[in-house]
């Protein structure tokens, strides 16, 4: 699929934005199967240390970067797609370095679990991290040991051991969080008000400039994601 010409003067407010990762997108009813083309032998590999630092980013429930950042980069994702463990792998270092750790960025978590119940149980845990402000760094390290999809991956042992590495993270009260109703009520909903918003499948990128409704952009490199970028900065 081709990639968006950043500098598209079409800014339609509420579009949406597919990631591509130069492979077939094919579109399934509101939904975009296309995670399943990422699956080899590689993608339940863990990849035992961070890659990227977040220390010293500010966060705010699911915003990670400074709150006077003019530019919002907002990211729809479910934790057992293989194409946003991708997406954090790839291309989410370059996004904090150059952008968000500079604070000329911020980005925004808004959880789409589709794929299955691992899905929601791990967006619940991280909109409990979120509580903490944590939630940035419990993605990563969940995207990092993801395993197959629908495989019972995420459980309660594996969550515990991954928030036992991050910093400023209660691990008791990330789990009484996690079973609160309301985090429970918006992890399972999460679905639903993705399909409303017309979010066709993970990840998806949005931008929004200031208080503007998100357009979509279509990246498939790094040097497409950093045009889009600067062009939003640009104003």
């Amino acid at each position: 699929m081709a990639a968006m010409n950043p500098r598209s003067k079409d800014r339609p407010a509420g579009r949406t934005v597919v990631f591509a990762f130069g492979i077939a997108i094919v579109a399934a009813a509101a939904l975009v199967a296309a995670a399943l083309l990422l699956r080899d032998d590689s993608s339940t590999a863990v990849t035992e240390s961070p890659v990227v630092s977040l220390s010293g980013i500010p966060q705010d429930g699911r915003v990670l970067g400074s709150p006077a950042a003019n530019v919002t980069l907002v990211e729809w994702a479910d934790p057992q797609c293989p194409a946003c463990r991708t997406y954090t792998e790839e291309f989410f270092p370059a996004v904090v370095d150059g952008y968000v750790r500079t604070g000329t960025v911020k980005t925004e978590f808004r959880g789409f679990p589709f794929i299955g119940e691992d899905s929601v149980t791990a967006y619940r845990f991280l909109l409990a991290a979120g509580e903490q402000n944590r939630l940035w760094d419990l993605q990563e390290a969940m995207y990092r040991n993801q395993g197959g999809e629908n495989e019972g991956w995420v459980t309660d042992e594996l969550v515990r051991e991954l928030a036992a590495g991050i910093e400023g993270l209660d691990v008791d009260q990330l789990f009484a969080d996690a079973q609160r109703e309301d985090i429970v009520a918006e992890a399972e909903g999460a679905e639903a008000i993705a399909q409303e918003a017309g979010i066709p499948g993970t990840p998806t990128l949005q931008i929004a400039i200031g208080d503007d409704e998100p357009y979509t952009i279509q990246v498939a490199t790094i040097e497409q994601m950093q045009a889009a970028l600067d062009d939003a900065l640009a104003g």
